[in-house]
């Protein structure tokens, strides 16, 4: 069971991820005596609501951080001006923003991925591995128990939504303006570096030296430190898509023994939060919208010696590689003494 009701922070309440955790949060029934939501100095004083009462947004001034019990993170710059503070406290802090994945001494959770409990004693803080990584790890995890991983080579398709409101906001408006065949110029992009709609940008994050991105190399180890395989060579392209949700991944992994199709649908359909699909029936980002885990399908072998396997895999990263997993997280570090 759950410990006594908790005083809990959000910080990004105004976000898409943090109005997902709020949701999460009432739908699970977390043990809340109090939420505080905070944002950004532009959302001060608009009204969220929380069981059905209203809770106003503050701006965090991070001398005054409030004592609580938990701090659900969901705004990357708010929790890096707190970072100090926090290490100094005694308070559990799930962070979903990224910031604090790379970390060695601070353990990566994702729902149905580990022992709970098992890796996580004595740990107050936990970082969730975010969106399509998230159903990357999930996947691979016991196909690299089973048969050992020799390489993944992944193309990932993310919903333009999932770099936050704004751009969702973008891509409508870009989206109603070439449908309705406007005249003149719909605006300079600020979230893309251009226009998204109907269209794709073969690029996510920071384009570095070399031409990989900052968010492909990101991927990459957060899914090695994920799956604890530090030299796992990992081929990722990503790309944004002209949608409002959810994330596809087309994935090609070597195994170091052979395995057949039929034995990692066997492996995966043992996998909490993971569901297989029957042959013929299409995973797509739609089909996983509002769905509590990933959906895995199109699973086939490829060349000779049964060591080389495709599939395709979706998730709502907004969800489950989000704001369900920060929940679940939080309800584990509670669980803990």
């Amino acid at each position: 069971m759950l410990q006594r009701g908790l005083e809990v922070v959000l910080l990004g309440a105004t976000g898409a991820v943090g109005g997902e955790i709020l949701g999460v949060l009432e739908e699970r029934h977390f043990p809340v005596t109090s939420l505080r939501a905070f944002a950004s100095e532009d959302s001060e004083g608009l009204e969220l609501e929380f069981r059905g009462e209203p809770i106003r947004v503050e701006a965090l001034v991070p001398q005054a951080l409030p004592e609580c019990d938990l701090i659900l993170s969901a705004a990357p710059a708010m929790l890096e001006d707190l970072l100090p503070e926090l290490r100094q406290a005694e308070t559990c802090l799930v962070d979903v923003t990224g910031a604090l994945e790379l970390e060695p001494s601070i353990p990566l959770y994702l729902p149905g991925f580990q022992r709970e409990g098992a890796e996580l004693e004595g740990s107050r803080w936990l970082a969730i591995p975010r969106g399509v990584v998230a159903g990357l790890g999930l996947v691979l995890a016991p196909l690299a128990r089973e048969a050992g991983l020799e390489r993944v080579t992944a193309l990932c398709l993310e919903s333009a939504s999932g770099a936050g409101l704004r751009a969702a906001a973008e891509l409508t408006d870009q989206t109603v303006h070439l449908l309705n065949a406007m005249t003149g110029d719909p605006g300079e992009p600020q979230i893309f570096p251009r226009a998204v709609a109907f269209d794709c940008l073969p690029v996510v994050g920071e384009v570095l030296e070399g031409e990989e991105t900052s968010e492909e190399r990101r991927l990459r180890h957060v899914l090695r430190r994920l799956l604890g395989l530090p030299t796992l060579p990992i081929e990722v392209t990503r790309v944004r898509v002209p949608i409002f949700g959810g994330s596809l991944a087309c994935a090609h992994v070597e195994l170091a023994n052979q395995l057949t199709p039929d034995r990692a649908r066997t492996l995966w359909e043992k996998q909490p939060y993971l569901e297989v699909m029957g042959e013929g029936d299409l995973p797509t980002p739609r089909s996983s919208m509002g769905r509590d885990g990933v959906r895995v399908g199109r699973i086939r072998s490829e060349g000779e010696g049964g060591r080389r396997l495709a599939f395709v895999l979706t998730l709502d990263d907004l969800r489950y590689g989000s704001a369900l997993a920060a929940v679940l997280a939080a309800e584990t570090l509670c669980r803990l003494d």
